[in-house]
């Protein structure tokens, strides 16, 4: 009679194989969430009311404001990016205080034609108002310009103005 070694397994020498498949549908499902609940968030945003046109007021007052001293630099970002300041001065020089100045920006290649169209807030509604007479400098950013652009300050055009 030979002797025949029996080998019993017992439950705890066999190695634990969990599956990981749980794990990674419950990831990928509260992924998924994630992505449905940024779109919901950007489909439900109520859009950026625009700013009310300038009155007859105010378009009579627009002689008394002036844009100057334009000082184009450039830096690159942290992700590669280069990001264009145009830094500036802004004079009320009426006798009414501004609450809002809005402006187009109209940005040209060496052709003269259009690369680039931007609206920004020069005096913000919800910033310090430019008083009579005063004078206030001012920064604008402006991400990835268009490689085309000729690298010249922007032609400005007013789109809002708010005095009282």
């Amino acid at each position: 009679m030979s002797e025949e070694a029996l080998q019993i397994d017992s439950p705890q020498s066999q190695p634990t194989t969990r599956s990981s498949r749980p794990v990674a549908v419950i990831a990928a499902g509260i992924f998924l969430l994630l992505i449905v609940a940024v779109i919901f968030w950007f489909v439900r945003r109520p859009p950026a009311t625009p700013p009310p046109p300038p009155s007859q007021e105010s378009l009579a007052y627009l002689a008394q404001v002036t844009v100057s001293d334009f000082r184009l630099s450039a830096a690159d970002n942290l992700v590669g990016s280069v990001i264009v300041y145009l830094d500036g001065k802004v004079t009320n020089g009426g006798n009414k205080t501004v609450r809002r100045l809005r402006v187009r920006l109209y940005f040209y290649d060496t052709m003269s034609q259009l690369v680039l169209r931007q609206e920004r807030d020069i005096i913000t509604a919800g910033g310090a108002p430019l008083k009579a007479g005063e004078t206030r400098d001012f920064q604008l950013r402006f991400g990835r310009p268009p490689s085309s652009w000729n690298v010249q300050p922007p032609q400005f055009q007013l789109v809002s103005l708010e005095i009282e």
